[in-house]
């Protein structure tokens, strides 16, 4: 049997098409075969490790961060929300983390490590501000902080923690979720976390290539309409900074309601994350996941919530080196799921005893091969993980 082609043995046991490369076997090296086919949420991880965490086979955990705790040069924030990784100088990197706290106590801070995984300072990159969700790395090495807020605007910050943060107006005034930006373009896609969103771009005049430039750059700002057949069509705003005060709503198209422009409404679009000339975001209340093609210019749903999927109410967004596209719960059974080509969801790990918290910012350090992510709010407090293992070796 084991002498079969890949394609094969897929055949004979209808699975879902998880495996380790190069291991004629289920990535969870496990009885999962019927499983993965109906797509059930009992796939068998491992029972909790130390941490609490169920994870795969041949991976590890260890809890980085917790709110309150001092790491280098910073105290840890509350509400850990959206994160990414920047490369650092001698082979190290950096995790950025929004903190969701309101009342302006809201921010990013950062954790540096060297090149063996090691941390070796902590520092805050974003501060005085409001409930900072989620966001999206630049081709240019810099962070876009996202506040969740009618009067929220997008922050760009220096991962690097050595220039101040800013302000950037052009990307609009509204309940801003998370960002994505195209490096061929710098087209920066943007979430809008209401009950009737936009998903919006931001076109600016010339391509951006360092930090502060995009503050100084005009552009188009548009909202996507999609089509019967897929196809999109980007129709103009004329105000992304439309005064929240004298509407009802929150959501900018509301607030612009008055100037007949045609849309696509979403059910509190939230995680956004670029790969491939592709942009996938997730729209939470409606429990789907999208992809808007760049080079077709279409957008079409890759993953939408059924009775046998795992994946609940999806939020923040990352995807693996090799392209599999991975989802943090807002609740549900606080997992992160891998999503297949056919729209079909894993789990690739969960957090069974933080049941009333949500997993937020998942990201992988440059080597693909470690996953970090935050419970937001386990007993008033948020915890930080990492999560090392073979990641690069699964393929669907």
């Amino acid at each position: 049997m084991w002498n079969k082609s890949k394609r094969e043995f897929l055949k004979s046991i209808g699975t879902a098409g998880i495996f380790l490369a190069g291991v004629n076997l289920p990535v969870w090296a496990i009885n999962t075969s019927a499983r993965a086919a109906s797509n059930s949420s009992s796939f068998d991880l491992l029972r909790p490790d130390e941490n609490g965490l169920m994870l795969m086979k041949g991976f590890k955990s260890r809890i980085i961060a917790k709110s309150g705790e001092k790491i280098g040069r910073y105290k840890w924030h509350k509400f850990a929300d959206g994160g990414a990784t920047f490369k650092s100088n001698n082979g190290g990197w950096i995790y950025v983390s929004n903190s969701e706290k309101g009342d302006r106590e809201g921010g990013v801070g950062a954790i540096k490590f060297n090149k063996n995984g090691n941390i070796i300072d902590g520092y805050q990159i974003c501060k005085n501000t409001n409930r900072n969700c989620a966001g999206g790395l630049t081709p240019w090495n810099t962070w876009l902080s996202c506040e969740e807020a009618a009067d929220g605007f997008t922050w760009e910050c220096d991962p690097y923690g050595k220039r101040k943060q800013i302000k950037i107006k052009s990307l609009g005034m509204f309940t801003h979720e998370a960002a994505a930006v195209d490096p061929k373009t710098s087209i920066i896609y943007q979430t809008e976390d209401t009950m009737e969103s936009g998903f919006y771009r931001f076109i600016p005049e010339k391509k951006i290539f360092r930090m502060g430039q995009l503050a100084n750059t005009k552009g188009r700002f548009q909202v996507m309409k999609i089509n019967a057949n897929h196809s999109v069509i980007w129709n103009n705003v004329p105000d992304q900074l439309a005064d929240y005060k004298n509407s009802k709503t929150k959501s900018l198209m509301m607030r612009n309601k008055n100037k007949n422009i045609n849309y696509t409404t979403f059910k509190r679009a939230e995680g956004a994350w670029y790969h491939d000339q592709k942009i996938y975001f997730s729209t939470t209340a409606s429990h789907e996941i999208w992809t808007y093609d760049i080079k077709r210019n279409t957008c079409k749903v890759l993953y939408k919530r059924n009775k046998k999927s795992n994946l609940q109410d999806p939020d923040n967004l990352t995807v693996s080196k090799n392209g599999i596209v991975m989802a943090a719960e807002d609740r549900g059974n606080m997992e992160i799921c891998g999503i297949t080509r056919s729209g079909k969801s894993f789990p690739i790990l969960r957090l069974p005893s933080h049941k009333k918290s949500e997993l937020t910012g998942p990201a992988f350090d440059p080597s693909g091969n470690r996953l970090y992510f935050s419970s937001q709010k386990h007993k008033n407090s948020s915890f930080t993980f990492e999560v090392s293992g073979p990641f690069n070796e699964i393929s669907i």
